[in-house]
């Protein structure tokens, strides 16, 4: 389970506040060996603050959020909004996924959520 905080540390350490990457939700299942292997992808393109539930929900219901839209969200959040969990809802018929980590892909400009479920 990640955080609002925790998310904001890794944009600034890991892309600089890059504010034109996109963001892409990666699925993740564990295999046999226990190892993590992708299991599907698809690009975020939705913010949502729910102050009720405390959380940041993304999504896949607009046009193409990069991480410029999504610091914009955060950054005008109250410091305790801060904790609020990161997670992804893929569709009405799944519950929300909480992120387990963060990664970038510098090369195609993307800012990676590790689900799994």
């Amino acid at each position: 389970m990640k955080y609002i905080i925790d998310m904001i540390d890794d944009m600034r350490e890991n892309i600089q506040n890059s504010k034109e990457y996109t963001l892409l939700a990666m699925l993740l299942k564990e295999d046999d060996s226990k190892n993590f292997q992708n299991a599907g992808e698809k690009v975020i393109t939705s913010l949502h603050i729910d102050h009720d539930t405390k959380e940041l929900q993304l999504g896949f219901l607009d046009e193409n959020a990069t991480t410029q839209s999504l610091l914009e969200c955060v950054n005008s959040l109250e410091i305790q909004a801060m904790m609020y969990e990161v997670v992804i809802k893929i569709s009405n018929e799944h519950p929300l996924m909480p992120v387990i980590g963060f990664g970038e892909n510098h090369e195609q400009k993307q800012y990676i959520f590790f689900v799994t479920n």
